[in-house]
């Protein structure tokens, strides 16, 4: 039994009828006569109740305010005076010089405000002007929005008299390629397991640029070099300079040329044909000069297939040192592979026994998988991930044979020789405006008066809803974004703007395709305004439940239900598991989703969000006053207050038998009150599963999708936390890999006196509520 409450706060549902639809708003002139303000959750037999939200520790005033303003504006990247990294180097002094390449040389630096050890790359003043701007402003527009613990970030830039710099995180390991191959004698090759470490980050990266973003974004030089090692040898992945962006599409269709954002304006880059990248990590399509040729995802596996085999290897891509048919390690391992005899690729410096051979033979196949000649025949990067995350159950695809498939470059050694260390092929893009303006989408304050301007004043006919702690105002900032402005009730008390602030500085941390996009803010004149892109669509909720308060007909297909539940789970596992801190959402809902007109969520609703510190064996958490939404709180989150990942897992659940039966999370007209129970009780006494789906869809669903998702939001929402499963172990079944249910599906459900005794708060609560006469 857990132990008795002491504290707790909990907000009540949201009505579905929070957002209303941009061309109806609730007081302006020409909205209908019909349309109601928005409903509070909870409706008291006798009179409407408030309501109420606990005061927690750390109330801000308008310094502490100010505070807050201060660490989002640090967490975001800058822009640097010429002066300040000019001194930080001390004067671009050569004892200071950490590398260089083609376009540009990296020093450290130590910024004189506050001491931090920084990397300040320098661009080429050699290099064509017009192939400056196209480096540069690559680089720059792709990391300046990037958010991941496996991707260098970026601190800011300076632009200055024809000069361009950028500033990042200092990584006290330099690069992979240093570790590996420039170590000396006297040093120790990295062990096994910070080998292993090294390459699932970098294909945690790769994914992330590939998957989780609004645009694909495509490396184009994916080398050892551009890994970058932190104090923890984990894989930073850096250099954009040649990263394209593109449209989101199959792996089986041609990519698209640009990707179109927010109306009218296009990202920078709009020609991904041009050829770019290093000898030995390209991939042999973009070698072939007679037909043209596009970069995509898979140019980016052929390069981390490469970086995986010098990772097992411990050989260059590309070694002089060797005979001519042995100087491409591609050709090398696939001769190996050929001969049933590739675990003699292995590093023969690793000793003996410091290593599981299948975990050696397993890096060597994917790395072989990862660069077969067919681009069509690679991997994805989600897939790669799968099976170095040990999520993939089986074995791996059988490897073809290699002696009939041709080399991977037909070069003579003297040819090599002369370009190998140089090689970068110019690419012939054009379109990215002068280098004195880039543009740099990251969240940044914005003036009051202009935030005024576009919501006129923040009038009636621009509020778009009530919202969590304040009101919603559309408008079009800078005649380039559609954005919903959240401005915070003046006469809230200070808790709550500790927590407004608080969403604030989290969601400028994040970025993630299905993640409300913060777009910048303002705290001029006492106000404390967050601004939004903003999502013509509806929350999750209303489609979800409207019909149970209006006539409105409209039913969520199910397609568009199963890819909602993917996408939140995609989201999950970047906060989970791929930020540099541990996100805790404490928040999930399906009043918490917005929905585009595609039909494609966002979660939002950061204000109770905790971001934990990681490390490599274990997570911090800490408890705090119980805060969320009742029929979402997991039970033993609402009976110790302990933040957990588990805890988000389960509220994902809920949301899972939401969309699947269309009843909400908590009804106090059905005899279970909550859903949570009402489905697991059905499938224990032996209902099938299609009685439980939303008798709505008539039908028109996938029984194969259907079991999957009952089956896992009941994995999902059990009582005991250490039977869940992963953020990604979720995605792997929704992507059709079901081992793991199939294991659940033998374990024993919960008996109706053990589930009653893990969830007796809920219990308790639920007869307190229905004592005083609300529902």
């Amino acid at each position: 039994m857990y132990a008795q409450l002491s504290r707790l706060c909990f907000t009540l549902p949201a009505d579905a009828e929070e957002i209303l639809p941009p061309e109806v708003h609730p007081k302006s002139p020409e909205s209908p006569r019909h349309v109601r303000r928005p409903l509070v959750p909870f409706r008291s037999r006798r009179r409407r109740q408030k309501q109420v939200f606990y005061d927690i520790p750390g109330l801000i005033d308008s310094t502490a305010a100010a505070g807050e303003r201060e660490k989002v504006t640090c967490d975001c990247p800058k822009i640097f005076t010429y002066n300040e990294l000019y001194v930080a180097s001390n004067g671009f002094s050569e004892s200071e010089l950490l590398g260089g390449g083609g376009f540009g040389r990296v020093y450290r630096a130590v910024l004189p405000s506050d001491g931090t050890v920084v990397a300040v790359k320098r661009v080429a003043s050699k290099v064509n002007e017009e192939q400056i701007k196209k480096t540069f402003a690559a680089e720059l527009s792709a990391v300046a929005q990037l958010r991941h613990r496996n991707l260098v970030r970026l601190r800011g830039w300076c632009v200055h008299d024809r000069q361009l710099l950028l500033v990042y995180d200092f990584m006290p390991n330099r690069s992979l390629d240093r570790c590996l191959f420039k170590g000396g004698s006297s040093t120790s090759p990295p062990p096994w397991e910070t080998r292993r470490r090294i390459v699932t980050g970098l294909a945690a990266a790769l994914f992330y640029l590939h998957d989780q973003l609004e645009a694909q974004i495509i490396h184009r030089d994916v080398k050892t070099n551009n890994v970058m090692l932190d104090s923890g040898f984990n894989a930073r992945l850096g250099d954009f300079g040649l990263a394209r962006w593109l449209e989101h599409s199959d792996d089986t269709e041609p990519p698209k040329k640009s990707y179109s954002i927010k109306g009218d304006r296009q990202f920078r880059a709009t020609n991904t044909s041009g050829i770019g990248g290093t000898i030995g990590y390209l991939p042999p399509e973009s070698l072939q000069r007679n037909r043209a040729t596009t970069a995509s995802a898979k140019t980016d596996v052929f390069g981390f297939g490469i970086v995986a085999l010098e990772v097992a290897s411990g050989r260059r891509a590309v070694d002089l040192s060797y005979p001519e048919e042995q100087l491409f390690l591609l050709d090398w391992v696939r001769s190996l592979s050929d001969d049933g005899a590739v675990l003699n690729a292995g590093d023969g410096r690793l000793p003996d026994n410091s290593y599981d051979l299948s975990e050696m033979q397993q890096l060597l196949h994917l790395g072989l998988l990862c660069t077969l000649h067919d681009p069509q025949s690679r991997p994805t990067m989600k897939w790669v991930m799968e099976v170095l995350s040990g999520s993939l159950i089986g074995q791996l695809p059988s490897l073809p044979s290699f002696k009939a498939q041709p080399l991977y470059i037909t070069l003579s050694t003297k040819t090599v020789s002369a370009n190998i260390n140089t090689l970068i092929f110019n690419t012939t893009e054009s379109g990215y405006g002068s280098i004195d303006h880039p543009v740099i989408d990251t969240p940044q304050e914005i003036p009051y008066a202009e935030i005024f301007a576009i919501t006129d004043g923040f009038s009636e006919s621009r509020m778009v809803a009530e919202m969590d702690f304040g009101t919603g105002y559309r408008g079009l900032l800078r005649n380039m974004y559609h954005v919903l402005v959240k401005r915070l009730d003046l006469k809230t008390s200070t808790a709550l703007r500790s927590r407004f602030a608080m969403e604030l500085l989290n969601l400028g941390r994040l970025r993630h395709r299905h993640l409300v996009q913060l777009r910048g803010w303002c705290t001029e004149q006492g106000e404390m305004l967050v601004v939004y892109d903003y999502l013509p669509g509806n929350l999750l909720s209303s489609l979800l439940f409207s019909h149970h308060h209006t006539h409105q007909r409209i039913v969520l297909p199910w397609h568009h239900r199963y890819n909602i539940v993917k996408s939140l789970a995609s989201a999950m596992l970047y906060l989970h598991e791929e930020w540099d801190e541990q996100v805790i959402h404490r928040n999930i809902t399906s009043s918490a989703i917005v929905l585009d007109l595609d039909m494609n969520p966002r979660l939002a609703r950061f204000a109770l969000a905790e971001f934990l510190t990681r490390n490599h064996t274990s997570h911090h958490h800490r408890q705090s006053p119980v805060q969320g939404i009742f029929g979402y709180m997991s039970p033993e989150y609402l009976g110790t207050g302990e933040a957990t990942t588990a805890a988000d897992i389960y509220s994902l659940g809920v949301v899972m038998l939401e969309i699947v039966t269309g009843r909400m999370a908590v009804d106090f007209r059905s005899p279970e009150v909550l859903l949570v129970n009402r489905v697991h009780r059905l499938v224990a006494t032996g209902t099938p599963v299609m009685d439980v789906v939303d008798s709505r869809l008539d039908g028109e669903f996938n029984c194969q999708e259907l079991v999957r998702l009952v089956k896992l939001g009941i994995v999902c929402t059990r009582s005991d936390p250490e039977q869940r499963p992963s953020a990604r172990q979720i995605i792997s079944i929704l992507d059709g890999n079901d081992e793991f249910l199939k294991y659940e599906a033998s374990c024993r459900l919960e008996g109706k006196e053990e589930w009653e005794e893990k969830n007796a708060c809920y219990l308790s609560l639920i007869n307190r509520i229905q004592a005083l006469g609300i529902y």
